[in-house]
């Protein structure tokens, strides 16, 4: 019984798959095995990353809250500062106008006043001179002298 070459090359082709088959098989899945465990930590890896992100995803969007919450307590603080200064301002501006009318009416007041003293004394003068005047006229010199310096008298004693 002798095996034709066709055969031969089929039990050779046999033995060395099942001899070095084994060998390459084992090599084969220990790569793929490794591979496999190189995959695997790289989607570990992944997961811990996508996890860290949603966490600091997640801290970002509380902060950005407690910011505008911030703004907003810092918007309503300045609205506040901004009405006292502006009832502050107004308040001054009333205190202000109120001591001007005060310094106006004191000017007035003054005014009057000095306006009255000036017609006192120029009715004063006016009637000295018109006393003297007639007194000149109609009275002789030594009569004229003693009721002169007695009118005087009693005329600046009266303002």
């Amino acid at each position: 019984m002798e095996l034709s070459q066709t055969a031969w090359v089929l039990i050779a082709f046999i033995l060395f798959f099942i001899i070095v088959g084994k060998k390459l098989w084992s090599s084969l899945t220990d790569s793929l095995d490794k591979r496999r465990k190189l995959i695997e930590a790289e989607l570990n890896e992944a997961k811990k990353l996508r996890d860290e992100a949603q966490v600091e995803l997640n801290s970002s969007l509380k902060k950005q809250k407690e910011i505008n919450k911030q703004i907003l307590e810092i918007i309503e603080d300045a609205k506040q500062a901004a009405k006292k200064i502006k009832s502050d301002a107004i308040h001054k501006t009333e205190l202000v106008i109120k001591r001007k009318e005060e310094q106006a009416k004191d000017k007035i007041s003054a005014a009057q006043i000095d306006a009255v003293n000036n017609i006192k004394d120029l009715g004063a003068e006016l009637s000295i001179k018109s006393a003297q005047s007639y007194l000149e006229k109609e009275l002789d010199n030594k009569s004229q002298k003693k009721l002169y310096a007695v009118s005087t008298k009693e005329l600046k004693q009266n303002l």
